[in-house]
């Protein structure tokens, strides 16, 4: 996919529809609702924000349209580290609520992993937070294995989970 170029796609279950990279704030404003209804406390100004950073640090947002209303969105981060190399992270995928269920997003995912692998890529990461089920499913589905835990914290805040653990005393005979 060259740069502003609209790929057409088509879902297994013969659904067709276009995608293309968001290249201007418009783009990035018609895909709002979408993200919000993943992220629903997300306010445009705050979105917009973070748009303004994730897009100069690498993040690329792509749209699923038909008949030019955006049905759903993928967002994907080039990343570079240790462990792995190279790799693909998909930050999240997006359908809207009543298009849900036709294969828009196995697609979209289809696409991201064609596009990384266009690009060099040998493998692509992504994340689910918890109770997201149908995402869980979608991704197995799309032969995505669990190779792990997510754990963030947020700074700033105590917390008893989060509080040091007492260090246990020893006594004489715990040294050799």
């Amino acid at each position: 996919m060259t740069r502003n170029e609209t790929i057409k796609a088509r879902t297994k279950t013969g659904d067709n529809f276009i995608v293309h990279e968001a290249r201007s704030d418009a783009d990035y404003h018609r895909a709002y609702p979408i993200i919000r209804q993943l992220i629903p406390n997300l306010d445009m100004q705050t979105y917009a924000q973070r748009v303004f950073v994730a897009r100069a640090t690498g993040y690329r947002l792509f749209l699923a349209e038909i008949d030019n209303e955006v049905i759903g969105v993928i967002g994907i981060v080039p990343n570079h580290n240790l462990h792995d190399g190279y790799v693909t992270y998909i930050e999240h995928v997006v359908i809207d609520e009543k298009h849900r269920g036709h294969g828009y997003g196995t697609s979209l995912i289809e696409f991201a992993e064609q596009r990384a692998k266009e690009e060099g890529c040998k493998l692509i990461q992504l994340d689910t937070d918890l109770g997201h089920d149908e995402a869980e499913n979608l991704y197995r589905k799309s032969g995505y294995t669990y190779i792990g835990k997510y754990h963030q914290k947020e700074l700033g805040r105590t917390s008893p989970a989060a509080s040091p653990l007492p260090v246990p005393k020893r006594d004489k005979s715990d040294h050799p």
